[in-house]
C-alpha cells in the first residue's frame, strides 16, 4: 500500500465441501481455493476479502476454512475479511474468522476492519435456503452509526448478495432485497465501493452513485452461451484485484488457468435443485 493506493484481493463463492467430495462431481474446490490464495501473493494485497458461500450447502468445513484463512493472513501479512453467503448457515462465520476486526455489529460477521486509512465493513446478507438476501433494520442502524464518522481513506463494503440485478434471467430477484434501504443509508457517506459475489458471473453497476462490483467465483461460473437455460459452467477459478487510489476504484477479474470444457445441459444439475446459487 502506498500513500495514495490500496490493493484488495477479492475471492468469492468457494463452495468448499467435506474432505474428498467434488463439487458437481469434478471440481476440487479446496484445490481451487488454495490456488487462488497462493496467487493473491503476486499482487501484494493490503487485504483479502472473501465474499460468501464459503461452504456448499452448509457443509461442515468452517473450522478447516478458518485455519486456512488464518494461515493466509500470516503468509500475506494482511487482514482477511470474511462474510457468509446464502450457502452458509447463520452463525457459521463466527469468532474464528475476521481475527483483525476492530468492531462487530448485530451479527458476528458484521465487522469493521482498517487497512491503513481505508475502512472495510463486512455485512452478512443472510438468505440461507432463501431466494434473496437481506439486511435487517438493526444492521442498517448499526451501519448508519459506523458511517457517521468518515474514515481517512473512505470505506468499502463487503457483502454476498449484490444490490444490483444480473444479466441472467435465472438470477432475477436473487440479489439483495430492498436495495433502496441500503442506498438511503449510504447516501452522503464516505463509501467508495460495494464488493459482492453470489452471481458466479462478473458484473458491475451502481447503487446511487456508489460503484458495485460482483466478482466471478472461485468454484465455477455461469456460461451465458451454454445451451438451454441452466448456464452452468465449469471453468477455472477467478479472483478480482481491486485498486483504490485518489478518486478512483478499479476492479480487474483475473483467471487462474485455461478453462476446462463446459458442462452439457444433461450434466448440469437440474433447475429444481438450484434453490441455492
Amino acid at each position: 500500500m502506498s500513500a495514495a493506493s490500496t490493493t484488495l484481493i477479492q475471492l468469492t463463492d468457494t463452495h468448499l465441501l467435506d474432505d474428498g467430495a467434488l463439487l458437481r462431481g469434478s471440481i476440487d474446490t479446496w484445490a481451487r481455493t488454495t490456488e487462488v490464495l497462493r496467487a493473491a501473493a503476486r499482487f501484494a494485497p493490503d487485504a483479502v476479502l472473501v465474499t460468501g458461500d464459503i461452504a456448499d450447502r452448509g457443509a461442515q468445513v468452517y473450522s478447516r476454512a478458518a485455519a486456512l484463512f488464518e494461515q493466509t493472513e500470516h503468509e500475506l501479512g494482511c487482514p482477511l475479511v470474511v462474510v457468509p453467503g446464502n450457502h452458509d448457515p447463520r452463525g457459521a462465520v463466527g469468532a474464528d474468522f475476521n481475527l483483525k476486526r476492530l468492531a462487530s455489529g448485530p451479527g458476528p460477521a458484521d465487522t469493521v476492519q482498517m487497512v491503513g486509512g481505508l475502512r472495510i465493513i463486512g455485512l452478512e446478507t443472510h438468505g440461507f435456503g432463501e431466494a434473496a438476501g437481506y439486511l435487517s433494520a438493526g444492521q442498517l442502524d448499526w451501519l448508519r452509526s459506523v458511517l457517521e464518522i468518515p474514515a481517512p481513506a473512505g470505506t468499502v463494503l463487503a457483502m454476498h448478495h449484490p444490490p444490483i440485478e444480473s444479466l441472467m434471467e435465472s438470477l432475477a430477484g436473487r440479489g439483495l432485497a430492498r436495495p433502496q434501504e441500503l442506498a438511503a443509508v449510504l447516501q452522503g457517506t464516505d463509501v467508495r465501493g460495494i464488493l459482492c459475489g453470489h452471481y458466479h458471473l462478473p458484473c458491475s453497476g451502481t447503487l446511487g452513485s456508489i460503484p458495485v462490483w460482483v466478482s466471478p467465483a472461485v468454484s465455477y461460473n455461469h456460461e451465458l452461451f451454454a445451451p438451454g437455460t441452466a448456464g452452468q459452467g465449469q471453468d477455472t477459478s477467478w479472483l478480482s484485484v481491486i485498486t483504490l487510489s485518489l478518486g478512483q476504484l478499479t476492479a480487474t477479474p483475473v483467471q487462474m488457468a485455461i478453462p476446462a470444457p463446459l458442462l452439457t445441459v444433461a450434466e448440469a444439475v437440474p433447475a429444481r435443485h438450484h434453490v441455492l446459487i
